[in-house]
Order: structure tokens, then sequence, then C-alpha cells
């Protein structure tokens, strides 16, 4: 049987094979001219720069945190440990250690951080580690210190947060940069309140000697260390922190790890 083909349908046909080959079998010239108009077109797109990170400076602090807190208003975080969660409120009027604190939430600088001083009827001091990571993102940050926001009407009362210090050559009560801790104290009546102001020489408001006989806390911290946060929840778990069984340096031999969350 033969099947004939009629000269429009080869013609068609033709045309047809002659498209196909023309867009399968494009040169490597033509192609490499297509690779090499896109990449000019890409040059001329802008670049997006990495913004360049900006971190406190040692005779700018003060500065740099009025600045920071202007920005970054948050005043409540939790402090979550193995033995449970800690919520704390920080304080308006002490600005310069609440942004401080908040920084270092949100900037990793607190990261695996740990309770590293725990001291039953006393308190817990943390925000500092000997681990790899927080050395390493603390890794070209300036040392520095806070300088004082020390409020009368903010004492070391059970629940207060505070700022630690160092006492050798700090007439200004200036601020560690990182560690920090929570008052468990016990209370006190007036004639022990009386022996402790002869001791530290720092005169005890009524008010002030009222919390103490009440609640208790750790008076004779008061007007040395800024206090700038109160324990709003958990100070059962504070205690529990307190009582971790720990070596002579009391330094827990569990490390009591703190993971940062930042609520409002």
């Amino acid at each position: 049987m033969i099947i004939k083909y009629s000269s429009r349908y080869i013609s068609l046909a033709l045309v047809c094979l002659s498209f196909i080959a023309s867009s399968c079998f494009e040169s490597p010239r033509s192609e490499k001219e297509k690779v090499k108009a896109t990449e000019e077109k890409s040059e001329l797109k802008p670049k997006v720069q990495k913004p360049i990170e900006v971190w406190p400076k040692r005779g700018k602090i003060r500065e740099y945190f009025t600045e920071y807190g202007k920005e970054n208003k948050e005043s409540k975080v939790k402090l979550k440990t193995r033995l449970g969660d800690i919520v704390i409120q920080l304080f308006a009027d002490t600005p310069i250690h609440r942004a401080n604190f908040i920084h270092h939430i949100k900037r990793g600088l607190y990261d695996r951080t740990i309770f590293y001083r725990v001291i039953p009827n006393f308190m817990i001091q943390g925000g500092n580690s000997d681990h790899d990571e927080t050395v390493a993102k603390r890794k070209g940050v300036d040392s520095y210190y806070l300088p004082s926001e020390v409020k009368e009407h903010h004492i070391h009362e059970r629940g207060a947060l505070a700022m630690a210090m160092n006492y050798h050559n700090n007439p200004e009560n200036k601020s560690s940069q990182y560690d920090f801790y929570i008052v468990i104290g016990s209370t006190f009546n007036d004639l022990e309140l009386d022996a402790t102001q002869d001791k530290y020489g720092y005169i005890f408001p009524h008010k002030s000697r009222e919390i103490y006989n009440r609640i208790g806390g750790t008076p004779h911290l008061d007007g040395k260390h800024t206090v700038f946060g109160m324990v709003i929840e958990g100070m059962d778990v504070v205690e529990a922190i307190a009582s971790v069984k720990r070596d002579s340096g009391d330094w827990p031999n569990t490390d009591v790890i703190i993971d940062y969350e930042i609520l409002e």
C-alpha cells in the first residue's frame, strides 16, 4: 500500500522541522551572550549592605543605653531553669540598668549563662558563665560598668533584682556589666537594723524598716548596689535554686542554666 502526501502537507512538515531545529540547537555563542547579558543586568542592581553592628563603648555607656532604651521598652522577663521559671518586673526609673538587661537578652549576651553562686537565706547570683558559647558571643564587646541608679525606695527586700558590683576602687558604686542577683534574705528587727546602720553607715527610712521587719531581705546592701527589678512570680524557684548542693565556693554541683524570655 502506498501512502501519498500532498505537497501542502510536505511543506508544512518542513516548516515545523525547521522551527524545532532552530529552537533546540542554538549556537554556544548565543547562550554565552545571554549569560553575559544577565550578569550585566545583575551588576546594575544596588547591592544590599550588611548593617553595621553597634555595641556599647566605654565612656558612652549612659548615652548608648539611653537611646537603646527609647527603642526597646520591654520591662518584663522570664528566667527559665531546670527547677522552674522566675518572672521579673524591671523598674522604669532605673532606665540604664533596664536597657542593659534587655540588651543582653536580645543580643544573645546572656545565652548559656548560669546561677553560679547560690546561698540559702541570702541570694542567688547569675548572668555569667565560662561556657565557650558565652565567651564567643561576648568576644569583641567592650568591658564597661554601668552608672549607679540607686534609689532610696528600691531596697534589697526579698525578691529584689540587683546588679553586682566591684568593691575595689569603685567610689561611684558602678554596677557590673553582666552579673546580677536575686535577694532572699531574712527578717530583721529594729535592734538588728540599728546595728546594721552603725556598721555600714546607711540610715534606713521608716518604710524600709517596716519591710525588713515584715518581709525581710539583705539591708546591708542598700545604698551601694542598684536594685532595678522585682520577682513577681517564682520565689519558690529562687529558694529551690539557693538550696541545691554546691561546692565550697557556693557554685552548684550541677549547673543551673538560665534561658531568658522577654514577655512584654
